[in-house]
């Protein structure tokens, strides 16, 4: 026994089949979604003010306005496949000597400069990149060969990076380094990567990774830690510190950070920040005070310790880096502002 499907039902199966082979697509451009918005709304209200004045037609003015709707998710659908995509990282600065490739072609190294997958930066003894991968900050050190990889992956086979992430947003996929040894996860931390012939170390300042060998083997690293995995897949832990030889060359090119107008405690923070110390703020009302101090000028260009002695120059605060592991503030005592 046979029946004849209401004509409205058999709209919607093929609006669902459409969508269905069009499958998952990247989300449009706000203004083309907007059009399309607009666009399938006026079809509406015409169907619906056709309807009102044709009610004997009701199935036709349905009719039209979901083949117009079919047409708008059609056009978005051709349209998503044309968007570009988005870099898998961009160039933020460079000093010393750098190559960066892509596909056997070497490219233009300056600011801005957008770095697809497939693209090999290389840098000699003295040469530091600082780059962003997806929403996370790298920095690559000398001697070192980072190939850039899809979807926030990079692939690490000789030199050292240092890794500076947020937590990964709900969905996004967590940065991951590649080497010939394993691979590191982020989960939201500061920590370096050291690749070289016979061994890859990884160096948790804050936070925590993951890191997986070649033999499937995981070792779960929070701050203060370090693990090494040597060729012949045996492995390592040992504590390192947060601060230190071991961190000095991060401090050749770091994220430029805007100080004028701004108080003296963003600045102080940052420093510690990127120095892996611990602020501390000596005496009474010194917090409120240097909160309170605003800062004029520029440090573009210059190492966090260039940037400290130049700022606090300029300010009635006395510093003191000779503790380990501290960044040490005060203000000057009676005595010292006397003499």
């Amino acid at each position: 026994m046979t029946s004849e499907r209401d004509p409205r039902t058999q709209g919607h199966d093929q609006i669902a089949r459409l969508i269905a082979e069009a499958g998952p697509r990247p989300a449009p451009a706000a203004p083309l979604e907007q059009q399309v918005r607009t666009a399938v709304e006026q079809a509406w209200q015409q169907a619906t003010a056709q309807r009102r004045l044709r009610r004997g037609a009701r199935w036709v003015a349905a009719a039209a306005g979901l083949a117009a709707l079919t047409a708008g998710l059609l056009w978005v659908s051709l349209h998503r496949r044309a968007l570009p995509r988005a870099a898998d990282a961009t160039l933020v600065a460079v000093r010393g000597d750098v190559t960066v490739r892509a596909r056997h072609e070497q490219r233009l190294i300056a600011a801005g400069t957008h770095l697809p997958a497939g693209t090999t930066v290389q840098t000699t003894s003295n040469g530091f990149v600082l780059m962003s991968v997806a929403a996370d900050s790298m920095r690559l050190g000398p001697d070192s060969r980072l190939r850039i990889g899809p979807g926030g992956q990079v692939r690490l086979t000789a030199g050292r990076i240092y890794v500076e992430t947020s937590e990964p947003a709900r969905g996004a996929p967590p940065l991951i380094v590649k080497t010939p040894f394993g691979r590191v996860s982020h989960l939201g931390t500061q920590f370096q990567v050291q690749v070289n012939s016979a061994s890859m170390a990884v160096s948790v300042r804050s936070g925590q990774v993951r890191v997986r060998d070649a033999s499937g083997q995981e070792q779960h690293l929070t701050t203060g830690q370090e693990v090494e995995v040597l060729r012949g897949g045996q492995v390592q832990r040992r504590a390192v510190s947060p601060y230190g030889a071991q961190w000095a060359w991060v401090d050749a090119l770091v994220p430029d950070l805007p100080i004028d107008g701004r108080p003296l405690s963003a600045f102080l923070d940052w420093y510690a920040h990127e120095m892996g110390l611990r602020l501390v703020l000596v005496g009474p009302g010194t917090a409120m005070a240097v909160r309170h101090t605003r800062l004029s000028g520029s440090i573009a260009g210059l190492t966090p310790s260039q940037a400290l002695v130049a700022v606090m120059a300029t300010t009635r605060f006395e510093y003191d880096t000779t503790v380990p592991g501290e960044l040490r503030i005060r203000m000057p005592s009676p005595t010292s502002r006397g003499s």
